[in-house]
């Protein structure tokens, strides 16, 4: 009787064990934190070794320093039909753009860049997305940037 009793309860021991490391192996596999889904598109003016606001064509803008070079952006979106559309935008009046794809650990300003996205979709004329973009870009340097 005892054996028996302790057959079962190695069993369901085991069975439980091999369940466990089943579903949390998956888990690690296909689960993602909140933060590592926030992709932002940049789309970026230029990149320089030294602080350039002066040679910049375009206004709203940006300029921030990483590994010691400035990254001067005009826009931000989480959209990539919303970044071509910038990009184009900028285009027109012959200003060329690059989009860059990275990764933002601010979860308040990617549900507000989001919002704004919605916004963006919608406007056509240049005052309409300067204001937007305007908009993003002081929000970035608020809840990214801490300035």
């Amino acid at each position: 009787m005892k054996a028996n009793l302790l057959i079962s309860i190695c069993c369901a021991l085991l069975l439980g064990y091999l369940c466990a490391n089943f579903l949390f192996s998956n888990y690690q596999k296909t689960s993602t934190a909140f933060g590592a889904e926030n992709k932002v598109f940049f789309l970026q003016y230029g990149v320089y070794q030294q602080e350039r606001t002066k040679d910049v064509l375009t206004d709203p803008y940006i300029e921030v320093e990483q590994d010691g070079n400035y990254y001067v952006y005009v826009g931000m979106t989480t959209n990539y039909d919303n970044a071509k559309k910038i990009k184009d935008f900028y285009e027109q009046q012959g200003i060329e753009l690059y989009i860059k794809e990275e990764q933002v650990d601010s979860d308040e300003f990617f549900n507000e860049l989001s919002q704004y996205d919605i916004l963006l979709e919608s406007t056509d004329t240049e005052e309409e997305i300067t204001s937007v973009l305007a908009t993003i870009l002081a929000s970035y340097e608020e809840f990214v940037l801490k300035r």
